[in-house]
């Protein structure tokens, strides 16, 4: 029997958000990830490399002080470092666009959506994303810089905004309206979720990718005899699978939105009502049973 699909617009509570996030990504697990390594790889991939640059350029201190030369240094702030800033936060866009734009489709059609028709709404929805990202990323700095409360409030505020764009369709203006909206009457649940979906994320891709990375690194320094060179190559495969588990996190942020937006606006229970009557049965692959 085939399985029922996950109703994304319903009202849930802090353990519905997690229990969902797990059978969402299961049940999706093949069409997502096919999805977010298509179009999201090249940027992973770009930002391994940088990683990797930066770190060599910065650790290369340690490979001197193997051979017993010492003297003063400075961080390193290259241009590597300042492109993979930029590289950074561009991937993070992507991948937040990627799976919002999935999300989006799921809930529309009920069905996963094709790798084709995610591309189709990253190409629509990406530059926004990625332009709202950088206003949000200098407030919620600013915030932190300042006190850290405005910068935790700003961030929790802001979190639901790639979700905002592709659902909403709204303005840079309304979009920032809505982020406070939504999340105004519920900040310590909205605070409680992405901090418990950010630890998991966290322990998952550390734990795989501190073993993935631990050979690769131990293979990397009998090769090379270079600490940088081993550091440089455990951060750059830690890096990968990072970005991999964050599905985790954003998944749980966007089953989030469709909460609040369902709490506030009730979309979700007038979509249902308008197809009672109808010829539309969102159960047809559950067996009646008598």
């Amino acid at each position: 029997m085939a399985q029922q699909k996950i109703q994304l617009r319903k009202i849930r509570d802090f353990g519905e958000n997690f229990s969902d996030t797990f059978q969402f990504i299961r049940q999706e697990f093949k069409p997502l990830l096919t999805s977010f390594t298509l179009i999201c790889g090249i940027f992973i991939l770009a930002n391994a490399i940088l990683t990797g640059i930066f770190q060599k350029q910065a650790l290369s201190i340690l490979d001197d002080m193997v051979k017993g030369v010492f003297y003063e240094r400075t961080v390193p702030f290259t241009p590597t470092y300042f492109v993979l800033i930029g590289v950074s936060i561009m991937s993070l866009s992507v991948m937040r666009t990627v799976v919002s734009v999935y999300m989006k489709y799921y809930d529309e059609n009920g069905t996963s959506p094709t790798v084709q028709e995610v591309w189709k709404g990253f190409a629509k929805y990406f530059l926004m994303i990625f332009l709202f990202s950088i206003p949000r990323y200098v407030l919620i700095i600013v915030g932190f810089v300042f006190c850290i409360a405005p910068g935790v409030y700003l961030l929790v505020v802001l979190m639901p905004y790639s979700f905002i764009l592709t659902n909403e369709n709204e303005s840079f203006g309304e979009s920032f309206r809505r982020c406070f909206d939504l999340v105004k009457e519920n900040f310590w649940m909205s605070l409680a979720i992405y901090l418990i979906a950010f630890l998991i994320f966290s322990i998952s891709s550390s734990l795989i990718g501190f073993t993935v990375s631990a050979i690769a690194g131990l293979a990397s320094y009998f090769t090379t005899k270079e600490l940088s060179s081993t550091l440089a190559i455990v951060t750059s495969i830690l890096s990968v699978v990072q970005y991999f588990f964050y599905i985790i996190f954003f998944v749980s942020a966007g089953l989030h939105y469709y909460n609040l937006v369902e709490t506030r606006d009730g979309t979700g229970l007038a979509r249902r009502l308008e197809n009672l009557g109808s010829n539309i049965n969102p159960n047809t692959n559950i067996e009646e049973e008598y």
